[in-house]
C-alpha cells in the first residue's frame, strides 16, 4: 500500500505542473486547438516508443473502444478549461477541475462497491462548497458575461474531467503504455480536422510546442503514475480508487497552486485562498474511511 501511495503522490506532483503548461498556454493565447493537436502527438509519440520497448502487440480492440471514449471526454475537457483559465488564474481553475475527483470516488462506490461512509459524504457537500465560494467571485472579470462564460467552461471541464481517471481502473495490469498509444492517437485523429478547418497551416512556433510538449509528457507521466498506482493499492485494498484518487487528484490542488505563485507570479485573493483551503477540506473527508 505504501508503494502505491506513493506512486500517487509523485502522480500530484507531476500533474502539478502539467498545471503550469497549461495555464503558460492559455495566458499567452496560444491557439486551444493547436495546444491540444501538439500536445496529443507528442503523447502518441511518447506512448508508441514505450509500447514498441515493452514489445506488445499494438492492436488490442478493447483498449481502442476504451482510447475512444477517453479521446472524446478529454478533448472537451481540455478545450474548455484552456478557455476558461483565459478568464481565471490557475488557482481557481485547477482548483475546481481537480475537485471533481469526487465524481470517480462516486463511481468507484457505485460500480467497484467502494466503502462510502458519512465522511464523503461530507467530503462532497464541502467540494460543492468549495466550488461555489471560488466560483462565485472573479476579481479579473470585467463583467457578467466574462463572468458567464468562465462559469460555463469551467464547469464543463469539471464534468468532465474525471470520466478520464474512472477509465483507468479498466485498463488491464502491464497495458498502461499502449492505452496511452490509442488515447493520444484517437484523440489526435479527432482535433486534427477541427484545426485544419480553423487553420490549414501547420507547424507551431518553438513556444507553442515546448508548451505543449511539456504538457504531454507530464500528462503522459501522470497518467502512468495513476495507473501504477491503482494497481499497486488494488492488490492488497478493494477500495484503491478512494485511496488514489484523493491524492492524485487532489493534493494536485495546492501543489499547482503553489507553483502558479512560486513560478508565475499570481496572486491569490482572499476569498480563493478560503475557497482552495475549503477544496482540501473536502479532499480530506473523501479520504478518510
Amino acid at each position: 500500500m505504501v508503494r502505491g501511495i506513493l506512486l500517487a503522490l509523485a502522480a500530484a506532483t507531476i500533474y502539478g505542473f502539467l498545471g503550469i503548461s497549461f495555464e503558460i498556454a492559455a495566458k499567452r493565447r496560444y491557439p486551444v486547438w493547436d495546444v491540444i493537436l501538439y500536445k496529443q502527438l507528442t503523447g502518441f509519440v511518447i506512448g508508441l516508443g514505450f509500447t514498441a520497448a515493452l514489445g506488445l502487440s499494438l492492436y488490442n480492440r478493447y483498449l481502442m473502444e476504451l482510447g475512444l471514449f477517453g479521446a472524446i471526454a478529454y478533448v472537451i475537457t481540455v478545450a474548455a478549461y484552456l478557455t476558461a483559465s483565459r478568464e481565471r488564474d490557475i488557482a481557481a481553475n485547477w482548483t475546481i477541475v481537480n475537485l471533481s475527483v469526487a465524481l470517480p470516488i462516486l463511481v468507484s462506490i457505485a460500480w467497484f462497491k467502494d466503502a462510502f461512509t458519512l465522511m464523503k459524504a461530507i467530503g462532497v457537500l464541502l467540494t460543492l462548497g468549495s466550488i461555489a465560494l471560488i466560483g462565485g467571485h472573479s476579481p479579473t472579470s470585467s463583467g457578467t458575461g466574462t463572468q458567464s462564460r468562465w462559469l460555463k467552461f469551467i464547469s464543463i471541464a469539471f464534468l468532465l474531467n474525471g470520466v478520464l481517471v474512472i477509465l483507468f481502473r479498466f485498463v488491464p495490469e502491464g497495458y498502461a503504455a499502449l492505452f496511452t498509444v490509442y488515447f493520444y492517437g484517437i484523440s489526435f485523429l479527432l482535433v486534427l480536422p477541427y484545426k485544419l478547418y480553423q487553420d490549414s497551416r501547420l507547424g507551431p512556433s518553438g513556444g507553442l510546442f515546448a508548451v505543449s510538449a511539456a504538457a504531454a509528457a507530464t500528462h503522459w507521466s501522470g497518467i502512468m503514475l495513476t495507473m501504477a498506482a491503482l494497481s499497486v493499492a488494488g492488490r492488497v485494498s478493494p477500495n484503491a480508487g478512494v485511496i488514489i484518487y484523493p491524492i492524485t487528484n487532489g493534493l494536485v490542488i495546492p501543489i499547482g497552486v503553489l507553483l502558479g505563485v512560486w513560478l508565475l507570479n499570481q496572486k491569490l485573493a482572499s476569498r480563493t485562498v478560503v475557497g482552495v483551503a475549503l477544496g482540501m477540506a473536502a479532499l480530506v473527508f473523501l479520504f478518510l474511511p
